[in-house]
């Protein structure tokens, strides 16, 4: 029988050390005696042992990592990371078809790391303290994306491996006009490995969880827990399950959460709405009128730009999107979300947060891949002229 890999803690066992020193030692998070560190060395030299991805990765939240920005707010994402192949074809084939494509390439993707790199895009005066805590493999890929977000100043705390111990992937197809069709693997990740691996301790910045939809039901416990210990909460729906896609069961979500984004579609399927976007959104804040209990909600409209619904009600805010040409769609909404929360916690009012996330989003459109295209503070600043704020109460 062929033996696995050698682990961390094959090498603890051979140098007579528990399984955090030699973590200690590999990570430097630590110091580790020199009698110490050499029977670990000479552990890993003898057994052969790499660190794979997921043991190297677990320190990362660790004060060492996090110093350099301390005193900025705190962002803490939770959701897909995986593994994107972009292919671009004129228009999107039929069943049966077989379609040359004008390329395919690799990128990174998955709605909670393109929310994470947006954020963290935004940059000064803006910035944000991100963790990523998602699903890491021990794979080549895997070892990419963490040094592409490291790269971009996201953190990564993998809290459980998905399946077959490798990075997901998606494939997506982007057609001429900027349209996209997307088909990917995917993983639930629940509170339990949440909170196995991190301690939800008291704020002492401003900070802020950020739930993906597909994981909102496993991660209910976890909402009272950030909050009890200062935290905000905050959701986009991308993933939603079906049980959460009902009018009393989403009434109960942004009752909990302190920030919802939801795109039109998934609004109008939730209350089965199949009116015009104007007479949508009349409907959509009567609807949110009758709740007496939640947090605010963003309603993103794609090109159209997004409405923000106040949860004190009143006055709402429209903004539209920055005229652009389209060449993938892909992760804009993602992109939205990531810029609205760097401002939002940095204590701006939900319309700078709104402009400054229209046009961020707008200009990652420009361009292919989720996240080929970030936008930086500066450029949002410069085209913030562009677009106007609107505020209506709607009858």
């Amino acid at each position: 029988m062929k033996k696995g890999r050698p682990t961390i803690a094959d090498v603890a066992r051979a140098a007579g050390v528990s399984v955090g020193t030699v973590s200690n030692f590999l990570n430097e998070t630590v110091p580790v005696k020199a009698e110490t560190a050499e029977r670990i060395q000479a552990a890993i030299q003898k057994l052969a042992y790499r660190p794979s991805v997921f043991a190297r990765s677990l320190p990362m939240l660790s004060a060492k990592t996090v110093q350099a920005k301390e005193g900025n707010p705190r962002l803490l994402v939770v959701g897909h990371i995986c593994l994107d192949y972009l292919c671009r074809v004129p228009v999107l084939p039929h069943r049966d078809d077989r379609v040359a494509a004008e390329h395919i390439n690799k990128a990174l993707g998955g709605p909670a790391a393109n929310l994470a790199v947006a954020a963290a895009g935004v940059g000064a005066p803006y910035e944000l303290q991100i963790d990523l805590a998602t699903a890491i493999g021990d794979d080549g890929d895997s070892e990419w994306a963490l040094a592409e977000l490291l790269a971009r100043n996201v953190n990564v705390l993998p809290i459980r491996r998905p399946i077959k111990n490798r990075l997901p992937r998606a494939i997506v197809i982007i057609e001429a006009n900027g349209s996209r069709t997307i088909i990917h693997e995917t993983f639930e990740l629940s509170e339990i490995d949440l909170t196995e691996n991190m301690e939800i301790a008291p704020a002492n910045v401003r900070s802020c969880v950020h739930i993906e939809g597909f994981h909102y039901e496993r991660m209910i416990p976890s909402i009272a827990r950030f909050h009890a210990a200062g935290w905000k909460v905050s959701l986009h729906t991308a993933g939603l399950p079906a049980g959460s896609r009902t009018p009393a069961a989403f009434a109960d979500l942004i009752g909990q959460v302190d920030l919802t984004f939801i795109n039109d579609e998934t609004f109008r399927e939730v209350f089965g709405i199949r009116t015009p976007l104007a007479s949508m959104l009349d409907e959509a804040e009567h609807i949110l009128k009758r709740i007496k209990t939640r947090g605010d909600v963003v309603l993103t409209l794609g090109e159209f730009g997004a409405v923000v619904f106040k949860k004190g009600g009143g006055t709402t805010i429209e903004v539209p999107a920055l005229p652009v040409t389209r060449v993938d769609a892909t992760g804009a909404g993602d992109a939205f979300a990531g810029i609205f929360l760097s401002l939002w916690l940095h204590g701006k009012s939900l319309a700078d947060a709104a402009r400054h996330a229209a046009i961020g989003a707008s200009l990652t459109t420009t361009a292919e891949g989720a996240q080929g295209r970030p936008a930086s503070a500066d450029e949002i600043k410069a085209l913030l002229p562009s677009i106007e704020v609107k505020t209506a109460v709607r009858m």
